[in-house]
C-alpha cells in the first residue's frame, strides 16, 4: 500500500460540552440513553458506539478528508501522493449508530463536536468538507464565512438550486422564496465531479492588513486573533508574546497532546497493583478497550515488572488506570536486605546480585529490591529521542522532538513542571505550580568537542504561573475569555481543559477563577530545573485521592495542582540538580531488570506487532511494602525506634496512616526538595505492606 502523509489542521472549533435551552451543559455527544442502547430481546438492538483513533472507519474518513483538502488547496503541487488528516480536528469525535433488526446489522457514523450542540452532526466525509475547509484557510475566524450544512444552512439550500437547475427546464421563481444569502454568490456554480463540491463564500476582509497565505503546501497556520486581545496576552507585561505551539510530528505525540486520552506512555516507569502490594515496572505497550460495545472506551497497558538479573516475571496486563500511578507519586522503600541498606543511593549494574541470591547481604526479597535499585536508576538516566535538526557545524546544537527523563516521557508542545529554586527563580518569585510548555529540547555540545557525554540539555519555551483571582474582576473576566477561546494555540489544550474543569467547582463555591498567565516566553532553562511531566489535576486526582474525597473536595472547590502530591526527578537519589546518567536508547535505562529481547511499543508510529496484547496474564509475584511519602523534617512531633527485621530505624511518627488516614498528611510530598525521611513498619509474612494504623 501507497504511504499516506499526515496533513495537520492547526484550528478547531470543536466542543465536547454546549449549553441547552435552558442553559444548562450538556456532553456534545450522544446522549447516555442513546450509548446504552435498546434491546428487546428477539436480536433487535439500537446504540451508539465511539470509533478511536486508529479504527478502520475513523482512517477511512480521515483519508477521504485528506485527499480532499490536498485537491482543493494544494493544487498541482503534490501529484500522486495520498493524504490523511493526522487526527480529526480537536474536540471533534466520531460516533458510529449500530441498528440490529432480524439477524440485519447496519451502521451509520456521526461526527460531533460542533459548537451548537449535539443535535448538530455530520453524516459523512463530504458533508464536513466544507466546515474543515473553513478551519484550514479562514483567516478571520468568522463561522459567517462556512458554508457547511451547519453553519450556513441557506447557502446549502440555495446551491441545491442551483444544481436543480442543471437538470431541470428553467421555471420562474419567487423572488419572495429565494433564499437570501450573506454574501454574494458567483453566477457560475462549480462543476459537479466525483468528489464533494465545496461553495466557499467570499472572505470577510481581516481587521488588520495581513500577508497572503501561501497555498503552495497545506501548512497549519496559527489562529486568529479575535477583536479582544487574548488574555494571556493581555495579562503579561508590554511587549511580552507567547509562542505559538507547533504541531506534533507523530500520531503518538498527537495522543499524548490530547486532554485524558492516555495518563501513562510507553517507556515509562510506573507504579503497578499486585493485589496486596505494589510493584514497579516499565510500560511496554498501551492500547484502548470497552467491556462490551455500549461501554466507553477505557486504557489497556501491558507492564513489564521490574527485577534481579537472574529470573523476571512475565508481562502483566493492567486494565484500570486505578491499578497504576507515576513513579513519582511515590517514594520507593528502603531495600529489604540489610547489607543493601547502605547501599541505597547505588545504581543496579553495580550491585552483587549473585552475592544477595546466595545471601550475603542477609536475608530479604532479592526480586523487590531488584525493583527497587533498578527503578533508582532508570530515575538517574536519561535519553533523546526523535532528531530534528542538526546544527553542530554552524552553533553546537542538535534538536530533537522528546525526552526520556528519569521515569517519564515528555514532548515537545507538553508542559512539564519547575522547580522552585533553580534557573527559575527570578522569574516573579519562583512559585511552586510553574509550568512550562517546552517547544524545544536542545543538545549543546563542548565547544571543540563532539562528544555527547559532556554535552548540556535545555528545555526551551514559555513559562506560566497558575493564578486565581475572584470572580467579578476584570482579571477574571479576561481568564474567563481565555479559558473558553478553544483556538488558542499558545496554551497546551490539556492545560487549558483542565483549568475549565477544575473553575466549574471553584467558581460556584468558592467565587474564584484559575488561569494560566504567561511569566516569560522563550526562557531557556537547562533540564536540572525540571521537575518531571505535567499531569492534569481533574485527571490524576482521582486516581492520587480515590473518588469519595475527590467528590467531597470538588463539591467544596478544593481542586488544587495535582503536583503537589508528586515528587520530582532525582528526589530517591537525593541528586536535585544533577543532570544525571545519558544513555543512548530507552530500555538501556533497564537493564538487565528486564528480559532479554523485551520491546517499548511504538504505538500507531509501529508495526501491527506494536499494537498486539498477549492473552490475559495472572497478576503474581513477592509483596512489597506500600511506598510511602516524603515529609517536611518541620513537621516531625517526635523519634523514638523500631526494629525491622533485625536493623533499627528512626522512627518518624509524622509519617502515619495510610489509604485510610490523613491522605494529605499520607501524600505531602511537594517540600521534597528540602528533605527526604522515609518509615516502614514490618508486616506479617513475606515481604513488607502498609500499615494503615495510627501511632
Amino acid at each position: 500500500m501507497a504511504p499516506y502523509f499526515p496533513l495537520y489542521v492547526s484550528r478547531s472549533d470543536g466542543k465536547l460540552e454546549t449549553a441547552d435551552k435552558t442553559k444548562r451543559r450538556e456532553p456534545n455527544c450522544p446522549t447516555d440513553d442513546q450509548l446504552e442502547g435498546r434491546q428487546d430481546g428477539k436480536g433487535n438492538s439500537d446504540y451508539y458506539k465511539e470509533l478511536e483513533l486508529g479504527d478502520a472507519r475513523e482512517v477511512d474518513w480521515r483519508r477521504k478528508l485528506g485527499g480532499m483538502l490536498i485537491r482543493e488547496i494544494g493544487g498541482k503541487e503534490h501529484p500522486g501522493n495520498n493524504y490523511i488528516l493526522a487526527a480529526l480536528p480537536e474536540n471533534y469525535r466520531l460516533y458510529e449508530r449500530v441498528k440490529a433488526s432480524g439477524g440485519v446489522e447496519s451502521a451509520d457514523p456521526y461526527l460531533y463536536g460542533h459548537p451548537q450542540g449535539r443535535k448538530k452532526r455530520y453524516r459523512t466525509p463530504g458533508d464536513f468538507f466544507p466546515h474543515l475547509l473553513w478551519l484550514a484557510t479562514d483567516e478571520t475566524g468568522d463561522p459567517d464565512n462556512c458554508s457547511c450544512k451547519i453553519c450556513a444552512p441557506e447557502d446549502l439550500q440555495l446551491f441545491d438550486k442551483v444544481e436543480k437547475t442543471k437538470q431541470l427546464p428553467p421555471e420562474p421563481v419567487k423572488k419572495e422564496n429565494v433564499p437570501i444569502r450573506k454574501d454574494s454568490v458567483t453566477s457560475n456554480p462549480p462543476n459537479v465531479g466525483t468528489h464533494p463540491v465545496v461553495v466557499v463564500p467570499p472572505k470577510k476582509p481581516p481587521p488588520q492588513e495581513k500577508p497572503a497565505a501561501n497555498t503552495k503546501l497545506p501548512v497549519s497556520r496559527p489562529p486568529p486573533q479575535p477583536a479582544v486581545a487574548p488574555p494571556v496576552q493581555r495579562q503579561t507585561d508590554p511587549g511580552m508574546s507567547a509562542t505559538p505551539l507547533a504541531e506534533p510530528r507523530c500520531l503518538e505525540q498527537e495522543i499524548d497532546s490530547q486532554y485524558n486520552k492516555y495518563l501513562f506512555r510507553p517507556g515509562e516507569l510506573t507504579w503497578f497493583n499486585r493485589g496486596a502490594a505494589w510493584g514497579l515496572s516499565v510500560i511496554l505497550k498501551r492500547t484502548l478497550t470497552r467491556n462490551n460495545p455500549h461501554s466507553h472506551d477505557r486504557p489497556k497497558y501491558l507492564v513489564q515488572p521490574l527485577s534481579h538479573p537472574f529470573s523476571h516475571p512475565s508481562p502483566k496486563i493492567i486494565d484500570s488506570e486505578d491499578l497504576l500511578r507515576p513513579w513519582l507519586a511515590w517514594s520507593p522503600p528502603s531495600p529489604t536486605h540489610p547489607g543493601l541498606i547502605q547501599m541505597a543511593g547505588a545504581n543496579y549494574n553495580v550491585i552483587d546480585w549473585k552475592g544477595v541470591l546466595d545471601g550475603r547481604f542477609g536475608a530479604g526479597d532479592i526480586e523487590v529490591d531488584g525493583s527497587i535499585f533498578a527503578a533508582k536508576t532508570v530515575d538517574d538516566s536519561f535519553a533523546l529521542f526523535d532528531p530534528l535538526a542538526n546544527n553542530t557545524v554552524t552553533t553546537g546544537e542538535r534538536i530533537y522532538n522528546g525526552l526520556y527523563f528519569g521515569g517519564e516521557k515528555i514532548w515537545v508542545g507538553e508542559p512539564v513542571r519547575l522547580r522552585t529554586g533553580g534557573s527559575n527563580a527570578g522569574v516573579g518569585g519562583g512559585q511552586v505550580h510553574d509550568v512550562l510548555v517546552v517547544h524545544q529540547i536542545i543538545e549543546r555540545l563542548k565547544q571543540n568537542s563532539t562528544s555527547t557525554s559532556s554535552a548540556a540539555i535545555f528545555f526551551v519555551g514559555d513559562i506560566y504561573k497558575f493564578m486565581t483571582v475572584p470572580v467579578g474582576t476584570a482579571e477574571a473576566d479576561a481568564a474567563a475569555v481565555a479559558a473558553s477561546n478553544s483556538s488558542n494555540r499558545h496554551i497546551p489544550i490539556r492545560l487549558r481543559q483542565d483549568v475549565e474543569y477544575r473553575n466549574r467547582a471553584t467558581v460556584p463555591a468558592k467565587r474564584t477563577l484559575s488561569y494560566w498567565k504567561l511569566a516569560q516566553p522563550a526562557a531557556r532553562l537547562p533540564i536540572t530545573d525540571v521537575k518531571g511531566r505535567w499531569y492534569e489535576s481533574s485527571v490524576l486526582l482521582p486516581v492520587l485521592r480515590g473518588a469519595v474525597d475527590f467528590t467531597r473536595d470538588y463539591q467544596r472547590g478544593d481542586i488544587g495542582e495535582v503536583g503537589q502530591w508528586m515528587n520530582a526527578r532525582g528526589d530517591c537519589l537525593h541528586s536535585t540538580g544533577k543532570l544525571g546518567t545519558r544513555v543512548g536508547e530507552r530500555l538501556a535505562a533497564f537493564g538487565k531488570s528486564v528480559p532479554p529481547g523485551t520491546r517499548i511499543s511504538k504505538g500507531l508510529d509501529g508495526g501491527e506487532e506494536d499494537r498486539k496484547f498477549p492473552g490475559e496474564m495472572e497478576a503474581t509475584g513477592p509483596l512489597m511494602q506500600q511506598p510511602r511519602p516524603v515529609v517536611h523534617p518541620q513537621h516531625r512531633q517526635g523519634q523514638g525506634q523500631v526494629e525491622v527485621k533485625g536493623q533499627v530505624e528512626e522512627d518518624r511518627k509524622d509519617v502515619v496512616g495510610g489509604t485510610d488516614g490523613d491522605i494529605a498528611e499520607f501524600m505531602n510530598l511537594d517540600r521534597m526538595e528540602e528533605g527526604y525521611v522515609q518509615q516502614f513498619t514490618e508486616a506479617a509474612g513475606t515481604g513488607f505492606r502498609f500499615d494503615g494504623s495510627q501511632r
